[in-house]
């Protein structure tokens, strides 16, 4: 099974909706998440937009909120809504693509197509930031993550994932 593959399901598990905007930096994990066809996808025109859309579905039902974003300005879009969940304590599931691994934190300003240091850049307004590095990583962030998410005073987290990490066999000891 593929990292995106892997997401799909752990998603189905716990929300029937995700928001978000497909684009080359999370593409691989909206096509695991449209073939599984349990989860659906609720296609904003902004992230922004996807991030708040997640805090209301919370703000509705107490159910859990996940926002799906690109790299590059789609994960510069993001922040706002971000930012609006950690003033407002609401348990958001932010996973935004990246670019490939061999790209990521070398330092540079950008890199790759659009690629930029977004864990960095919520690190204030989330409360648990990380870039997946390997697949072996995914079900303990994922899982991690969303007891973060919830625990004590409520508020976002994002994982971030190169792209390369979504087509990646998750290890069969993970």
């Amino acid at each position: 099974m593929i990292v995106a593959d892997y997401i799909a399901q752990w998603l189905f598990e716990r929300t029937p909706y995700a928001f978000g905007i497909i684009g080359a930096g999370n593409a691989s994990l909206f096509d695991s998440i449209a073939r599984l066809a349990k989860t659906e996808i609720v296609c904003c025109h902004h992230e922004q937009a996807a991030v708040m859309a997640a805090g209301a579905y919370w703000r509705t039902g107490g159910h859990a909120a996940v926002a799906l974003v690109t790299t590059g300005g789609g994960s510069a879009n993001a922040i706002t809504g971000v930012v609006s969940a950690w003033m407002d304590s609401i348990p958001i599931l932010v996973i935004s693509g990246n670019e490939e691994v061999k790209y990521c934190d070398k330092g540079w300003r950008g890199w790759g197509v659009q690629g930029i240091p977004s864990v960095e850049m919520v690190q204030k307004v989330t409360k648990m930031s990380v870039r997946i590095w390997s697949p072996r990583q995914v079900a303990r962030y994922l899982d991690e993550a969303y007891k973060v998410a919830f625990a004590d005073r409520p508020g976002p987290v994002w994982l971030d994932l190169p792209r390369d990490i979504q087509s990646q066999n998750v290890p069969n000891d993970t």
